[in-house]
């Protein structure tokens, strides 16, 4: 596991359009460890769902303009 989210020291927020299409995509992915037990794939995320790969918060990693899934899906 590997969490790039606190390499920057003044992250800038991406925009809401795009924070929104990363969280979709992360919605469907089956790399994603759910707080909720028997989450559906597809449901929202979550803001204590966790990305299996490098074990970051989805929806913060999400907001940070310039992170990079793992898997290279966003």
């Amino acid at each position: 596991m590997g969490c790039d989210c606190n390499q920057g020291t003044q992250a800038q927020r991406d925009s809401s359009s795009n924070y929104e299409r990363k969280q979709a995509i992360c919605a469907t992915c089956t790399e994603i460890n759910r707080w909720v037990t028997d989450t559906p794939l597809g449901a929202p995320v979550h803001m204590l769902d966790r990305c299996l790969r490098c074990g970051c918060f989805i929806k913060p990693k999400a907001k940070i303009w310039g992170m990079h899934c793992p898997l290279d899906k966003w």
